[in-house]
């Protein structure tokens, strides 16, 4: 589509600045050689006529010869072969259809003959400007191209990155998962059963997102409703979840399964380590600088000793965010009163008002 649109644009560009040469041609004749106007008329469309269709052909071998590796003695040699013919053609074609046309203007005829070395004069102007023109042309066509493949290898290796990155995510909860589960088997099959259900629910809206860079903040707290769910399976009324969302937020766009991690973060480090009820709660609202934060807060025991994970969690969402919003410093943690909060800040993705 864009090649085709360039096309176009350069043939009307091409034919405009033909359609200015005829015209200052035209004036020049008719004006500074008093040569009439139809005389001045004829002699303007057949000679640039027949140069504006000799250009395509130069274009044609500018384009051929661009792929090529010249020396600077060949390209002279190759433009001074090239230019004589060129003009040779030129100048034998339209004083030929000039003379043919007005042969019954002899004023016309002596004019045409006393100014060849002006014309020729003229034909190395007119060789050399459009051969310019064609060598900028292809040179900026060439620098256009180079920047969409790079644009497009740039997309192919955010895109790649991203996937790597989510593969990371999601073994990661459902090695937690399966553990769990295995536990109940034990303690509780009942509710091993309804936790093997509830994770196929979630598995399988995780899968209706394979391969989609964004989700909806919506579509995102959908899926943290699944996996608390399956966490409160096992931990019961222990768990306790707390949602503050703002609803002009809910639409707002968001990088698919972005949050699961951070909430389970919450859940194994607020939840897991404690010996009574805990509290996660996650909040979503707008700021005044057009960007959503969403914090997720959980509790924490800052006597007991830091339990070591694989850090894979919020390091990988980090990383998303910073490749998805060409930001860094999006996911910030903080530890204040014995809460543990992460927040995330989501910039104008889609442009909302």
């Amino acid at each position: 589509m864009l090649s085709r649109i360039f096309k176009n644009q350069l043939i009307f560009i091409y034919l405009l600045m033909w359609t200015t040469v005829a015209v200052v041609h035209f004036l020049l004749l008719s004006q500074a050689y008093n040569q009439g106007t139809w005389n001045a008329a004829i002699d303007s469309l057949i000679f640039n006529l027949i140069f504006c269709l000799m250009g395509i052909g130069l274009w044609f071998m500018a384009e051929y010869s661009g792929d090529q590796q010249y020396s600077l003695i060949e390209n002279i040699i190759r433009h001074v072969t090239l230019g004589s013919l060129t003009i040779a053609i030129w100048l034998g074609s339209g004083n030929y259809l000039a003379k043919a046309i007005l042969d019954d203007q002899p004023v016309y005829q002596n004019f045409l003959d006393s100014s060849l070395l002006m014309r020729i004069f003229t034909g190395i102007m007119y060789y050399g400007l459009m051969n310019a023109f064609f060598s900028l042309l292809i040179s900026y066509r060439q620098l256009r191209e180079k920047k969409e493949f790079e644009a497009m290898l740039t997309s192919q290796l955010r895109e790649a990155e991203l996937n790597m990155l989510r593969s990371q995510i999601r073994p990661h909860f459902l090695f937690n998962s399966l553990n769990s589960i295995s536990a109940l088997t034990i303690t509780d099959p009942a509710k091993a059963h309804e936790m093997i259900i509830k994770l196929s629910d979630f598995m399988r809206y995780s899968l209706t997102f394979q391969g989609e860079t964004m989700s909806t903040l919506d579509k995102e707290l959908y899926h943290i409703r699944l996996y608390l769910d399956i966490e409160k399976i096992r931990f019961g009324e222990k768990l306790k979840i707390d949602y503050d969302i703002c609803p002009e937020c809910l639409d707002w766009p968001v990088p698919a399964m972005i949050l699961q991690p951070v909430v389970e973060n919450a859940v194994k480090y607020g939840v897991y380590e404690s010996t009574g009820e805990a509290g996660i709660a996650v909040k979503a609202e707008r700021t005044y600088s057009g960007v959503m934060v969403v914090s997720i807060m959980n509790p924490f025991d800052a006597d007991m000793p830091a339990k070591k994970g694989t850090g894979t969690g919020l390091a990988n969402v980090k990383k998303r965010l910073e490749t998805v919003y060409k930001q860094p410093n999006l996911l910030v943690t903080k530890k204040e009163d014995s809460i543990f909060t992460a927040q995330l800040a989501f910039p104008n993705y889609y442009g909302q008002d």
